[in-house]
């Protein structure tokens, strides 16, 4: 039975986001050893992704896109009731957009076809619309000039369809409602008709009204907090960073609140950290989130200044019972990893890395949704290297690696949210932090961060930063790590040693390494090798260009060699064997 419940839930969650893949703590397997759902996971990866979560990028039709194109989107103001018992969400959504074309004649909108539209106006006039695929499609009839705003405005009501991860729910826990959404990928038309394209980043307004014992969250600032005479209370947040649709969040249950100050590096700067727990959680919830402010400290310096200074960030639980969601400013937390103890300590971790890398810098397309999930992977071993040292930080890479990883970094087509997607990114990383070294390391994802900070970036955007930083040609390291390479260097080795110039009494020894690739899936793995020599006077490490299949390496150490190891620390996905030296 232990066995059954571990591969059960190995499945459901193999593909959860960010949403970091943990099996449910309140299971005794799960909490007891954390460790062996690690490792369980690359056994069911496959089958999980193909049956459970499998989530692709939406297949949009390319004229379509180029027409939404047409028109940038500015602002979306979302007001939002509900009727719980239901299940019904009733909305008004009024878009400001700029019209950036002068053949814009149809607006396309996305928008379930199952959710109800009561009526569409544009420019503040109510207009004529059709309903196809699952887009409002608007007329303009020639109203629209070149390089001016306009506004587009929906009401509607209906029971949004619960997709993907959770794209929209009404869920009771410990007997209260909660109301969350998780839009990722493609699920934010699921629930309010929007512009659903990554690269097209708004402002926002989110107004929730609510009965007056449940508490709305959402984005960015509380702008205003109002109650009404018929027992209800009302919500404005307002998002004043740009923003794009699938990290637009609503969280409405009966909350704990609590709120920290976070202050930037010369304290110039204070932002509130807030914090929203289910009644029942939130003494475990201050233990485990009560690292947060240091967590902010930490990323800001090693990243540049916390994107959202002027707005917040913090945390609400919501319906998940394992994984974590990095909504802007205000991450969504599955409640059943709250438990006093810090055990998912990591998982507040990469949601809050994700603020720098998936919120402010977002993928431009799904194809780069390693530059979210690997970077806030390797946020997570970032963290624990600052609390242990370095041992603790390759102790943390190794449980990541999971002995093999399927398809290609880039593109991981219907496995969006697989291990591939999360720990080989996290790899890639690391791998390229031994490549160029840590200064220019850090310098690049500062770089990285400034340059595309509240806009969409490519996976090749962030190879000219590291190459410009680095200056260095690194397109066989994303060649082989990212874009083509699905495997990983597998090294036969073998050495011999000779005293030095054939003395016998010198302590100086020369000493010869042999090493061969012989993997299949990809040619020749190009890399920075770390030859690590035992010598009987104590350990010498010297590094080498590994770059080609079959090479002989030299060197002199200053005792008689003992043994020898290839990458001892670990700073390469690889496989290795010893042989016997020819």
């Amino acid at each position: 039975m232990r066995k059954f419940t571990l591969t059960f839930f190995c499945l459901y969650f193999v593909a959860i986001h960010s949403f970091f893949i943990l099996l449910l703590p309140v299971f005794t397997i799960a909490s007891a050893n954390p460790d062996l759902v690690r490792k369980s996971l690359k056994e069911f990866e496959t089958l999980a992704t193909n049956y459970y979560f499998s989530e692709d990028e939406r297949k949009d039709d390319p004229a379509i896109v180029n027409n939404q194109n047409l028109y940038d989107v500015i602002h979306n103001n979302i007001s939002l009731s509900f009727d719980i018992k239901e299940r019904i969400l009733i909305g008004n959504v009024k878009m400001t957009a700029l019209n950036l074309s002068d053949t814009l004649n149809k607006i396309y909108i996305n928008f379930l076809d199952n959710m109800n539209v009561n009526s569409v106006k544009l420019n503040d006039a109510d207009i004529n619309y059709n309903r196809k695929n699952n887009y409002i499609i608007i007329d303009s009839k020639n109203q629209l000039s070149k390089s001016k705003e306009f506004t587009v405005e929906i009401s509607y009501q209906g029971k949004p369809l619960n997709e993907g991860f959770d794209s929209f729910s009404f869920k009771f826990i410990e007997g209260n409602i909660c109301i969350y959404n998780l839009s990722e990928p493609n699920y934010a038309p699921n629930w309010w008709p929007c512009k659903d394209i990554l690269t097209d980043k708004f402002l926002m307004d989110m107004i929730m009204t609510v009965p007056d014992d449940l508490t709305a969250v959402s984005n960015g600032i509380l702008h205003s907090e109002s109650s009404s005479q018929d027992g209800l209370k009302t919500f404005h947040w307002k998002s004043t960073y740009p923003i794009t649709t699938y990290l637009v969040s609503i969280a409405v249950s009966k909350y704990d609140k609590w709120t920290e100050t976070f202050y930037n590096k010369d304290s110039s700067k204070s932002m509130p950290v807030e914090y929203y727990s289910f009644p029942d959680y939130t003494e475990k919830a201050k233990i485990d989130w009560g690292v947060t402010l240091d967590m902010l400290d930490f990323y800001s310096e090693i990243f540049g200044e916390y994107p959202f200074i002027n707005e917040k960030y913090g945390m609400a639980m919501f319906g998940w019972v394992g994984g974590a969601m990095e909504h802007q400013t205000i991450s969504s937390m599955g409640y059943t990893l709250t438990t006093g103890d810090r055990r998912y300590e990591n998982v507040v971790a990469h949601e809050i890395v994700h603020q720098w890398y998936g919120d402010a810098v977002s993928p431009a397309t799904w194809k780069d949704i390693w530059l979210n999930e690997g970077f806030a992977s390797y946020g997570e071993a970032l963290w624990e290297e600052h609390l242990n040292g370095s041992k603790a930080l390759f102790s943390y890479m190794r449980k990541e690696d999971y002995g093999g990883f399927s398809g290609t970094l880039y593109n991981p087509e219907d496995n969006l949210f697989s291990t591939t997607v999360y720990q080989k990114g996290s790899w890639v990383l690391h791998m390229l932090r031994g490549t160029v070294g840590d200064s220019t390391f850090f310098n690049i994802l500062k770089t990285y961060y400034e340059d595309f900070k509240y806009k969409s970036a490519t996976t090749d955007d962030f190879i000219k930063v590291c190459e410009k930083v680095s200056g260095l040609d690194l397109k066989y390291f994303f060649d082989q790590w990212v874009y083509k390479g699905t495997g990983r260097p597998e090294f036969e080795y073998s050495w011999k040693a000779d005293p030095f110039d054939g003395q016998s009494s010198s302590n100086a020894y020369m000493i010869r390494v042999n090493i061969n690739q012989i993997q299949k899936d990809y040619d020749l793995y190009k890399s920075n090798l770390r030859i690590n020599v035992k010598t009987e006077n104590g350990n010498e490490e010297f590094v080498v260009f590994n770059d080609k299949k079959n090479q002989v390496f030299t060197t002199t150490v200053n005792s008689k060699p003992v043994s020898v190891t290839l990458d001892e620390k670990g700073w390469l996905l690889k496989k290795v064997k010893q042989v016997d030296y020819k």
